[in-house]
Parts: C-alpha cells; sequence; structure tokens
C-alpha cells in the first residue's frame, strides 16, 4: 500500500474519492462530516490523504488544522485493517511533523468498522459527540429581531477573538484575514453583543460559533441574532443551512429544533494526545 498526503487532488482523483465515500456511506449507512466541495478545498490548512493499494484507492482522509494545536481527521476506508492502521500512523506522524499535539479524529457511530478499531486502541479516548442539524425552512419560526448581521470589521478583530475564546481583556492574536471574512457581527447602540462563523459552499451555509458578549448574556439576544441571521440566510440564495451542537448541551439542542431544526448526523470526536508517546 502507499499513501500520498497532498494539498490539491486531480480532476480524477476528485471523481474517485466522491465514489469510495458514496459506496461506503450506503454500505455501512453512515454519513463523513466533509463539506459538499471538500474534494475541491485547498489552503495552507488542508492536506488530502490517499491510500491506494495497487492501482485501486482504498481509503481517503481530509485533514484540517486551523487550531494551532489541534489536527482535526475524517476518515473514509474500506474494511482493511492494515491500511486504516497505516493511515492512523500517517496522520500520528504529519501531526508531529506540522508541530500538533492534538489529533482529533471524527466519526459516524454509524460506521461501526472505524468505530471498533478506534475504541479498540488504547491511546485513543472519545472526548464528545456532536449533533449536525439542518433548517427546515417550512419549520422555521421567523422572529421580530431588530440586530442586523453585519461584516465584521478589522477594528473589531480582537475583540472577536477575545469573545471566541472566552477570555475577555486577555492579550490575544486576532483574528486571521481568512477568519474575519468569514464573521458576522451584532451591535446595540454601537456596542458589539454577539458574533457568529459563515462557513459557505456551493450548497451550504454553515453556521458556527455564535457567541453572546458577556455583558449581554442572559436576556435572549443570542435567540434573536441566530434568527435575524438564518433570515438573511435565506433571503440571500437557496442552500441548505446547518449548525453544530455539543449532544451534552440540552439547551441549545432544544432552542434549535424549537426555531426549525432537524438532526440528520451524529458525530463522535475521539482524542490522541502525541505528547503521549
Amino acid at each position: 500500500m502507499k499513501v500520498f498526503i497532498t494539498r490539491q487532488l486531480q480532476p480524477d482523483t476528485k471523481q474517485t474519492i466522491r465514489e469510495l465515500k458514496e459506496q461506503i456511506e450506503q454500505q455501512r449507512h453512515c454519513q463523513f462530516k466533509l463539506a459538499p466541495d471538500f474534494a475541491e478545498q485547498t489552503n495552507d490548512q488542508i492536506r488530502h490523504v490517499l491510500c491506494f493499494k495497487e492501482e485501486t484507492l482504498i481509503a481517503y482522509a481530509f485533514l484540517s488544522f486551523y487550531d494551532e494545536s489541534e489536527l482535526e481527521v475524517t476518515m473514509i476506508v474500506h474494511e482493511n485493517l492494515a491500511c486504516l492502521q497505516q493511515l492512523l500512523d500517517e496522520m500520528m506522524g504529519f501531526a508531529q511533523t506540522i508541530g500538533r499535539t492534538t489529533i482529533l479524529y471524527i466519526t459516524d457511530p454509524h460506521d461501526l468498522f472505524l468505530k471498533n478499531y478506534i475504541e479498540s486502541k488504547k491511546e485513543l479516548n472519545k472526548q464528545f459527540t456532536e449533533y449536525r442539524l439542518i433548517l427546515q425552512p417550512n419549520k422555521f419560526k421567523q422572529l421580530d429581531s431588530p440586530y442586523r448581521p453585519q461584516k465584521a470589521t478589522l477594528k473589531e478583530s480582537s475583540l472577536i477573538a477575545q469573545l471566541q475564546l472566552g477570555e475577555i481583556g486577555a492579550t490575544v492574536p486576532p483574528l486571521s484575514s481568512e477568519d474575519l471574512e468569514k464573521t458576522v457581527v451584532f451591535h446595540k447602540e454601537n456596542q458589539l453583543i454577539a458574533c457568529a462563523r459563515i462557513e459557505e459552499d456551493l450548497s451550504s451555509y454553515g453556521i458556527y460559533g455564535l457567541v453572546v458578549a458577556p455583558v449581554f448574556r442572559g436576556q435572549g439576544l443570542g435567540k434573536l441574532c441566530l434568527n435575524r441571521l438564518i433570515q438573511e440566510l435565506l433571503i440571500k440564495e437557496e442552500k441548505e443551512i446547518y449548525l453544530e451542537v455539543d449532544a451534552t448541551n440540552q439547551i441549545a439542542y432544544d432552542l434549535y429544533v424549537n426555531m426549525g431544526f432537524e438532526k440528520k448526523s451524529t458525530f463522535d470526536y475521539y482524542v490522541c494526545q502525541l505528547t503521549k508517546y
């Protein structure tokens, strides 16, 4: 078996990977945490991993490492234990090369081949479970909200970074230009009350990291900001709207369901701390 790590996929390889993904999803009744345009993505914080047996693609992994300490991995693997172990070894080596100390493996619990193998490894421990929720537009309950989402400005970059890290007043690096471009903010009397990040691809909008400033919490403003953001996205372009929530956060889950979201997928995160080796 041969393993290749690349930043960019060739057109014929993209199609082969999509076929592999569809085949395994149908066989195992599972879903992989991948954006619709995952095969098209190319930047310095993403890698595509290909595993071939002779000329046949038998495994693929999508790597992202936007966090300074973590490498996130989604793997699509035929039932080949040797290939899976080789992929895990490659992930550890790559993480060390780029200076990451933690690897997060993301799996659908219905993918029993991957789930059972990962859970058999003592060095891999389940960290948390999250749900992906998809908006059902016909069930969306629109609220009258005065808080309209606006593009974040460079001047707000440091404060947004503090909000996202939960460290108001601390000295933290400002958002990167790429993250700033994806971030929207909400204001009340010229004060920043909340922020969120929108991940957009060809067919969907993902809403991530909605955070309300501490002084404005407990007033229902997060619900109003999210509702208005969804209204704006529905008007902007007809695409699927999704968000993700920790399975233990029942309050947030109930809020999203009440707003018109339905659970589509479940993803388990298993953590590997490289400092243990």
